[in-house]
Order: C-alpha cells, then sequence, then structure tokens
C-alpha cells in the first residue's frame, strides 16, 4: 500500500514539472485546448456528484435544525406524556365504555340500600381524543345515604365526577330527600382503537 502511494507521489510530481517545463518553454499556448474539451466533462461530473451531495447535506442541515429545536422542548414534551400517562391510568376501561357507568352507579347504590326512581340513557360527547360520558339518574333517599353515596363515587381511584347535582325535601315521605344527580366519566378514545 505504502509502495502503490509512493508511486502515484511519484508520478503526480513528474507531471506538475512537466507542465512546468512546457509552460515555461511554450507559454499557456499548449494548455488551452486540452482544458477547453476538459471544461465540459468537469462541469458535468462536478452537477452529477457535488449537487446532489449539497442537497443532501442542506436537507441534513434542516433536519439537524429541527431537532435541536425540538431538544429546547423535549424536557417539557416528556414531562406532559409522562402527566398524561398517569391520568389515563385514572380512566376507566375503554373496552367496557357501553355499560360501565350504569354499573358503577347500580352497585354503589345497592351497596348503600338505595333504589333508583328513574335512570337515563347514557350521553356521549366527543372531545378530540376523549369521550366524556354520563348518566342521570332520580332517586329518593336519607341525606345520610345520599352523601355516602356521593363521597364513594367521588373518591373513587378511577376518575368519576358528580356534574351535575338537585336535591329537594320528598314531600312523601318525611326525613328523605329526592336527588337528581349526573354522574360523568371520560374514556381515551386512543386507548379504545388500540
Amino acid at each position: 500500500m505504502n509502495n502503490l502511494l509512493q508511486k502515484i507521489k511519484i508520478f503526480l510530481k513528474r507531471m506538475l514539472n512537466d507542465m512546468f517545463v512546457i509552460y515555461e518553454e511554450k507559454g499557456a499556448e499548449p494548455f488551452k485546448k486540452p482544458l477547453l474539451y476538459a471544461i465540459l466533462p468537469i462541469l458535468i461530473l462536478y452537477f452529477m456528484i457535488y449537487s446532489p451531495v449539497a442537497d443532501k447535506f442542506k436537507d441534513k442541515k434542516n433536519e439537524l435544525a429541527n431537532i435541536e429545536s425540538i431538544i429546547e422542548f423535549y424536557e417539557d414534551y416528556s414531562n406532559a406524556k409522562s402527566m398524561i400517562a398517569s391520568f389515563q391510568c385514572q380512566l376507566p376501561a375503554a373496552k367496557d365504555k357501553d355499560d360501565w357507568l350504569n354499573h358503577v352507579l347500580s352497585s354503589n347504590a345497592k351497596k348503600h340500600g338505595m333504589d333508583f326512581d328513574s335512570i337515563s340513557a347514557q350521553k356521549e360527547i366527543e372531545m378530540n381524543n376523549y369521550l366524556v360520558v354520563s348518566r342521570e339518574v332520580s332517586l329518593s333517599s336519607t341525606y345520610n345515604k345520599v352523601g355516602k353515596w356521593v363521597r364513594d363515587m367521588e373518591n373513587s381511584p378511577i376518575f368519576l365526577k358528580v356534574t351535575d347535582f338537585n336535591l329537594r325535601k320528598d314531600p312523601m315521605k318525611r326525613g328523605n330527600i329526592k336527588v337528581n344527580l349526573t354522574l360523568s366519566t371520560v374514556f381515551a378514545k386512543i386507548m379504545m382503537d388500540d
């Protein structure tokens, strides 16, 4: 390998020496014609080799600028992503969306010894990647039972919220109240699509 490099160096050195000798004897005249013939292939080689490399270099430079702008906000993005993931863990399982809220209402009411006078159909509202689901119920019971029932639902580890709550004295039963409430939860549509 070193021997080959040595031969190339010697060849180039001799060629340059010969060019200088010819230039000193005859001037630039002998170089004009070969130079004119060489310009076109040199330009073609330049545009075939350098031009695509320049475009790739420009693309890589733009890509690097994009990455640098993203790096600046990566920590905020990472924190937001982990916060969203922790909130999504508190959402109910998307596969049960059709009957889940009804089950929660019924089982908690049964646990506290209450019966519904009426229960509405499930209402669903789409909001970006989430589905807000709610049901309205009416019942008659004591303050104590209703308070414990609402407390148990709102303190659930899975996200539940009483979004509307109306109560009035029950004219038919002394010591009871009539309650109309709406219980809502959120399902992540992304989780449903998976």
